[in-house]
């Protein structure tokens, strides 16, 4: 028993660490778009004739852009592993009957990185899989897990999943 209790502290501790990679990431992203606008205003306010510094600005905005998207995959890459953490805590939660779920909390903590920033993420199938065997396991314990049936409704709702 204390065995499972330290795993499951290590899935929350995993889960937290790709939760905090993926912010770390997500500060890249806004600085560089950030910079972005710059350089767009920089762009709009140099004349044609400037062909030089006109040029310069929008290859180091395509650059910058492609930066942007590399960092945009690294920190869904962080995402979806902080979700896969947190669903295999929530399933032996769920399967050890634990009435404190610190599952909830590490996917509430997901959902909040995910709307403040308003992040839109295409779900890899292995943490498609893991949501609908998590699901599925709960549907065996109406009324218990509540905090976690809320999270894991507040992630299909913005996921758009069935």
């Amino acid at each position: 028993m204390e065995g499972k209790k330290i795993m499951d502290n290590s899935l929350f501790i995993y889960s937290s660490n790709e939760l905090s990679n993926a912010r770390n990431v997500q500060q890249q992203i806004s600085q560089k778009e950030f910079e972005i606008k710059l350089v767009e205003i920089n762009a709009n306010h140099t004349s044609y004739q400037e062909n030089s510094t006109y040029f310069y600005n929008q290859q180091r905005k395509a650059l910058m852009e492609k930066e942007v998207s590399n960092l945009k995959s690294q920190r869904d890459g962080h995402i979806n592993a902080s979700l896969i953490y947190a669903l295999s805590l929530a399933e032996i939660e769920i399967m050890s009957n634990y009435p404190f779920s610190n599952a909830a909390i590490a996917i509430s903590s997901i959902y909040s990185f995910l709307s403040i920033y308003n992040i839109q993420l295409i779900l890899n199938s292995s943490v498609i899989m893991k949501f609908s065997s998590v699901s599925s396991q709960l549907l065996l314990h109406p009324g218990d897990f509540m905090p976690l049936q809320m999270e894991l409704v507040k992630l299909k709702v913005h996921f758009h999943l069935a």
